[in-house]
C-alpha cells in the first residue's frame, strides 16, 4: 500500500483544475482553442520554451492563418518562417501534415488521436495534445513536464524519458482525468510542471498537489525522475569555409536526412591542422578548385545530436571564376553544391551555424571598414 495512486487520484484533480483557472498563462493558442492554432503551437513547442515560440507563432498565424493556406505554401517560405526556431524537421513535417489533411478533405486537423498518428510529425504526445486540447478528447498528453510531475507525485524511480516512466505517467493521467475535462486537465498538468514542479528547484510550497505528493512526503522530490541516460558527447574541431569570388558564394546542400536536412550551408569539415592553408587547399582540391587565399574570421560553436563542434570560420578565394551555370565539381559525401550572390544569402533558410558564420564575417568586415 506504499504507493496509493487511487487515493491520490481522488483528491488531486479538483485542486489542480482550481489552480489552473487562477494561474493559466494567457497564450494565443488558448484563445478559442482553434484546432489548427493548437496544432501549430504543439509542433513549435516540441523541445522549445513558450517564450521562444510566442513571436514565431504570431508571425506564422499572420502568414498562414488556416490549414488550407499552409497546405498551399511554398516550402522555402515555410522554412524561412521557421528559421531560428531549430529542429527544422518540425516545420517540414507540419507542412506535409497540412497537405495530407487537406488532401483528405479536412478544413482543420482531425481531433481523433489515432487518426492524427497517421500524419508526419505526430507522435503519441503531439497527437494526444492536439486531440485533448483542440477536441477535449479524453486521452493523455505526456510531455517532459508531465513526466516529471507524475514521477514526483507517485515517487516513480525511473529515468526521465524512459518508456517505463512514460507508461506510468500515461496510466496515472488517465486514472486522474475528470470526465469531460481533458482539455483543462492536460494543460493544467503541463502548466504545473512548467511553472511550479521545476526540474532543479521545485516550488513545492506553491503546489496544489503537495499534500498528495509521495516524493515530497519521502524527501525524494529532487531525485525524481532519475537522470536521463545520455550517450557520451563527441567533440569535433572543424573548418567552416565560405568560397567567395566576384560576389558569388559556394554553398553545400545538406543530405536528405539528419540535422538541417536539405538546407544550404557554409560547408565544414574536420580540422586536421592548426594552420588553415593546408586543410583549405586540400578541401579545394576535392572540389576541383584551387585556393588563391584564405582568411580566418574567428570561431563559432554549435551542437547537433550528441556532437559538439568548434568551427574555425574561413573566407577563401578560388582562382577560378564562378559562373551561374551549375558548378561542375565531383559529388562528395556531403551532397549537392550551389552558387548564390552575396545579397541572396539573407533570403535563404540557413542552419544556425551558417548564420553565425555570416554574422561573424559581417562583424569582421565592418571592423575593417571602420575609420581608425
Amino acid at each position: 500500500m506504499k504507493n496509493r495512486p487511487a487515493a491520490i487520484c481522488d483528491r488531486s484533480p479538483a485542486r489542480l483544475l482550481e489552480w489552473f483557472e487562477r494561474n493559466a498563462r494567457d497564450l494565443p493558442w488558448r484563445r478559442g482553442y482553434d484546432p489548427y492554432g493548437v496544432m501549430v503551437s504543439e509542433f513549435m513547442l516540441q523541445q522549445t520554451q513558450v517564450e521562444t515560440v510566442l513571436p514565431y507563432f504570431e508571425r506564422w498565424m499572420a502568414r498562414f492563418p488556416d490549414l488550407a493556406s499552409l497546405a498551399a505554401a511554398d516550402p522555402s517560405e515555410v522554412g524561412k518562417l521557421w528559421e531560428g526556431l531549430g529542429y527544422y524537421s518540425r516545420g517540414r513535417n507540419l507542412l506535409e501534415a497540412a497537405r495530407a489533411m487537406v488532401g483528405k478533405g479536412y478544413n482543420g486537423p482531425p481531433e481523433d488521436r489515432d487518426e492524427l498518428l497517421r500524419y508526419p510529425g505526430f507522435g503519441p504526445y503531439t497527437a494526444g495534445a492536439v486531440a485533448s486540447i483542440a477536441g477535449n478528447r479524453e486521452v493523455a498528453a505526456v510531455d517532459g513536464n508531465v513526466e516529471r510531475l507524475i514521477a514526483r507525485l507517485r515517487d516513480v524511480a525511473e529515468p526521465a524519458g524512459s518508456s517505463a516512466l512514460k507508461r506510468a505517467a500515461t496510466e496515472s493521467v488517465m486514472r486522474m482525468m475528470p470526465k469531460g475535462r481533458a482539455r483543462a486537465f492536460n494543460q493544467a498538468l503541463m502548466e504545473l510542471g512548467a511553472l511550479v514542479c521545476l526540474p532543479k528547484n521545485p516550488r513545492c510550497g506553491e503546489c496544489p498537489l503537495e499534500d498528495d505528493c509521495l516524493a515530497r512526503r519521502r524527501g525524494t522530490e529532487t531525485k525524481r525522475p532519475l537522470p536521463k541516460r545520455r550517450p557520451a558527447t563527441v567533440k569535433i574541431d572543424a573548418w567552416a569555409v565560405l568560397w567567395r569570388h566576384e560576389g558569388l558564394c559556394l554553398l553545400r546542400r545538406r543530405p536528405q536526412e539528419g540535422p538541417w536536412a536539405r538546407m544550404w550551408e557554409i560547408p565544414w569539415f574536420p580540422r586536421a591542422t592548426e594552420n588553415a592553408t593546408p586543410d583549405v587547399e586540400a578541401h579545394a582540391r576535392e572540389l576541383g578548385l584551387k585556393c588563391l587565399s584564405c582568411e580566418e574570421m574567428g570561431t563559432v560553436r554549435f551542437s547537433f545530436t550528441r556532437h559538439r563542434v568548434t568551427a574555425w570560420f574561413v573566407v577563401a578565394a578560388p582562382t577560378e571564376i564562378f559562373s551561374r551555370a551549375p558548378l561542375t565539381v565531383e559529388k562528395i559525401e556531403a551532397g549537392e553544391w550551389g552558387l548564390f550572390a552575396v545579397q541572396e544569402l539573407s533570403s535563404l533558410t540557413l542552419p544556425a551555424p551558417s548564420r553565425k558564420c555570416l554574422a561573424l564575417m559581417e562583424d569582421v568586415f565592418l571592423m575593417k571598414a571602420s575609420p581608425r
